[in-house]
């Protein structure tokens, strides 16, 4: 990313911090304390990243607080919209407010689980949207366990496309969308018999899932035991946020607010040190992983020349 690139996308993460500041100001008046802050944070969130940027050099920092500010602005003109338009304003409380909103998507039917699939297929494929956004909205509005099992129907379609993009369309294809040195980093990661990494970075939160499955289309692995680690791993990262992050076990109340208070400090420093260590980490596991794969290099060199 050249230096224009980098002011212009700077530019609009101010402009947008500014618009959510002051249309949260202005016309979020009749939401609860918690939802204001929540929009306020997001906003001082995104002032704090991109200053960040110019300190880091973490152009990840830049992209990743222009997507977040985006999905946000999204949220809240959607918030400002209801409000308005079907009166949801007209309710006392913000837990009125998110019933009577939920009730409005549950009248869709078919319609509003087709559009959640989509959503999950286009974060995945197209759209590199924050996994929480996508998954818990299924959650509150369908339960813990329906939105669980159609977010990761919709990320396994998603993540199928992703793999035979990288291996129907190759390299050139997979670098446009992810980077010449992203994806030569990890198929040097993969191709070093590095399918328990594979596993491992699709547990591991802070790592680019997504961007992962085009990189295993271009390598070794094989079909099988890509879509195995897809059915097996993916559901069980997705049923996390969505029995967690859904407030089904620690409830948006009483001491529910101190625990999610603490919660969201924590990933905002794990985040922080993600980016600043995250090469560090990487070469960790690779190396920890490779000294097995090593020695059962030589070990089978040594059975092949004792065999002849």
């Amino acid at each position: 990313m050249n230096n224009k690139s980098k002011l212009t996308i700077s530019i609009i993460n101010i402009l947008l911090c500014a618009a959510i500041a002051l249309l949260t100001g202005f016309l979020m008046n009749d939401w609860g304390l918690l939802v204001r802050i929540a929009f306020f944070g997001v906003s001082a969130a995104g002032i704090i990243a991109t200053a960040v940027t110019f300190f880091l050099d973490k152009q990840a920092i830049l992209k990743s607080a222009l997507i977040l500010l985006i999905v946000a602005a999204f949220f809240l003109a959607s918030f400002i919209l209801v409000g308005e338009v079907w009166h949801i304003n007209d309710y006392e409380n913000d837990e009125d407010k998110i019933k009577a909103i939920v009730k409005m998507i549950e009248n869709t039917g078919a319609w509003g689980i087709a559009v959640f699939l989509i959503i999950q297929i286009l974060q995945v494929v197209i759209l590199p949207l924050p996994a929480a956004i996508c998954y818990i909205p299924g959650a509150l509005i369908w339960g813990s366990l329906v939105g669980t099992l159609l977010a990761s129907a919709g990320v396994l379609v998603g993540s199928l496309i992703n793999y035979f993009i990288g291996k129907v369309w190759g390299k050139k294809a997979v670098e446009w969308i992810a980077g010449k040195e992203t994806c030569d980093k990890y198929s040097a990661y993969f191709n070093k018999k590095g399918k328990v990494i594979f596993v491992l970075m699709q547990i591991l939160p802070f790592f680019p899932d997504d961007i992962l499955c085009m990189v295993a289309g271009l390598t070794a692995m094989n079909f099988p035991f890509f879509l195995a680690v897809m059915i097996l791993v993916r559901p069980l990262v997705i049923a996390a946020y969505c029995y967690v992050l859904s407030g089904t076990f620690i409830p948006f109340e009483g001491w529910g607010l101190i625990v999610w208070g603490v919660i969201f400090i924590v990933c905002i420093v794990l985040a922080v040190l993600s980016f600043k260590y995250q090469d560090r980490f990487e070469n960790w596991l690779v190396e920890k992983f490779g000294k097995k794969n090593k020695k059962e290099e030589v070990s089978s060199q040594e059975t092949d020349i004792n065999s002849d």
